[in-house]
Formats: structure tokens, C-alpha cells, sequence
């Protein structure tokens, strides 16, 4: 086995690897867009086998909990809750949200800025270091 076969094998395996990558990601993005009914819009680990979702059914916000025995949900989010969140995700995805009436942009303005004042409220800050 010379350095031309050798170089040949690695090159036949960097070629399966990339097709393999790709068709993998073909794949995921046809099994996610199978559902336009049902989202999974955020999921956060909270042990190895369970975790918190935001998911959106048709017009519906819930969250849930997660395991490999069991999904529950723990609560539905109310109008306000749901337009928080849909703000958040379009400052997250950078694509503007269409107000459909002022009494809507009023609310998801102030949702955002309770949000805000909410975050600067808990923020911690670090203690100085005595040198």
C-alpha cells in the first residue's frame, strides 16, 4: 500500500464525511418544517434527561416540562406573556414585528420595557476584590 492509495482512502473518506454532513442537515430541516401547527420554540436543559420548552401550538404558548417519561405543561402564557415573547424572538431572529393596531404596539413596548427594568433590577453585581 504506497502513499498514492493512502492519499486516495483519505480522500474518498473526506468525501463521505461531507455528503454525510449534508444530507444530515437536509434531513433535519425536512423533519422541522413537517409541522406548521407545532413549534418548539426555546428548550433549556434542566438534568440530563429533562427539560423546560416554550412551545407554540397554532395561536398558543405553553410551557413545558420535558423527560423521556413524561410531558407536562406547567402553564399557559396569558396575551401579554405571548406578545413578550414574540417580541423577544423577533429582536432575536432581527425581523420586525408587524403591528397590526396601536393598542398592540403599546403593549408589546411596555412588555418589553418591563422586561428591561426587570433584568437591571436582578442583575448582581461582583464584589470588589480586597488586594
Amino acid at each position: 500500500m504506497g502513499l498514492p492509495d493512502v492519499l486516495q482512502m483519505l480522500f474518498a473518506l473526506a468525501v463521505i464525511i461531507i455528503l454525510a454532513n449534508y444530507l444530515l442537515k437536509k434531513l433535519n430541516t425536512l423533519s422541522r418544517s413537517s409541522s406548521k401547527l407545532i413549534n418548539v420554540i426555546e428548550r433549556v436543559p434542566v438534568s440530563k434527561h429533562s427539560s423546560l420548552c416554550i412551545v407554540q401550538v397554532e395561536s398558543d404558548y405553553l410551557l413545558m416540562s420535558v423527560s423521556d417519561t413524561s410531558s407536562d405543561v406547567i402553564k399557559t402564557f396569558t396575551q401579554e406573556e405571548k406578545e413578550a415573547i414574540q417580541l423577544k424572538l423577533a429582536k432575536k431572529v432581527d425581523q420586525p414585528i408587524l403591528h397590526t393596531d396601536s393598542f398592540l404596539s403599546k403593549t408589546m413596548v411596555n412588555a418589553s420595557t418591563l422586561i428591561k427594568e426587570k433584568r437591571k433590577s436582578n442583575t448582581v453585581l461582583p464584589k470588589e476584590r480586597k488586594q
